[in-house]
This record gives C-alpha cells, sequence and structure tokens, in this order.
C-alpha cells in the first residue's frame, strides 16, 4: 500500500530538512493508515480488520535508516508499507519513504507488531491462514 503523507512546517530541523523524529512520525502515520487501529479519519480500516476485536498491537521494534534528506515541500511524500514477514506472534512491517513513486526511498523502517490478547496480557499466536492473509495484502 503507498499512503500520501503531508510534511508540516514543525517537521522540519534547524537545516531545513524533515528532521529524524519527524521522519518517523510520518512512517507512523502511514502504519497507522495500512494497519487500520486505532481507528481515525484517514485510517478507518486496514489490515487489522483481520483479527478478532480483543487483539491489540503494540510494537516491540524500530529500525530506520536515513539514505537521504527529505526537504519541505506542498506535495505529500509517499509512503509504501507492506508486511515483509509474518511469526508466531508478531508480524514485521516494512516502510519506505519516497518523494515521487519512481524515486528511491529516502528513508527506510522495518517494525515488528507483537499482537496481545487485551483480555490475558498474552502474545497472540497468529493462525497460519491469517498469516497467508497478511503477506497478501501487500501490494509490492
Amino acid at each position: 500500500m503507498s499512503v500520501a503523507v503531508a510534511v508540516r512546517y514543525d517537521d522540519l530541523g534547524p537545516a531545513g530538512h524533515v528532521n529524524n523524529v519527524a521522519s518517523m512520525r510520518i512512517i507512523e502515520e502511514a502504519r497507522r493508515t495500512f494497519l487500520g487501529r486505532p481507528p481515525t479519519p484517514h485510517a478507518t480500516g486496514g489490515l487489522l480488520d483481520l483479527v478478532p476485536s480483543h487483539i491489540r498491537h503494540l510494537v516491540r521494534r524500530h529500525d530506520i535508516e536515513y539514505c537521504d534528506e527529505l526537504w519541505y515541500r506542498t506535495d505529500p511524500y509517499l509512503v509504501d508499507v507492506w508486511v515483509s514477514a509474518v511469526g508466531k506472534t508478531s508480524f514485521r512491517v516494512r516502510s519506505a519513504i519516497r518523494t515521487a513513486a519512481d524515486a528511491e526511498p529516502a528513508v527506510t523502517a522495518e517494525s515488528v507488531i507483537v499482537l496481545v490478547d487485551a483480555e490475558t496480557g498474552t502474545p497472540w499466536s497468529i493462525p497460519g491462514e491469517l498469516g497467508e492473509r497478511f503477506t497478501r495484502s501487500n501490494s509490492r
């Protein structure tokens, strides 16, 4: 899935480029749209609609690589988001911020998402069929 995310003036650092924290915010916004939880005006449904409502997701880890600077622009950045791997109780979401659909990524990231049963507080095992649906949801 590709998500358009606008940069805000407040996202800029002293040098005039999008700062590191703002890059992570852009990725987070696209990932929330992809996952669909919690629902927002831009993310009314998503990948996590496939799991029972009592299952919540927690970010276990973020890895981010800054390949090029992102500068302020009026056009939104494009953020590609996809599931790169599915484990027993977690899955990996990859993201890439691009200035255009045909541009090389300026920022790439991988997040590990753990699914947890809100009633028991324990990790929730992802059924095999559901894991396959997660990876089939990719537009890549």
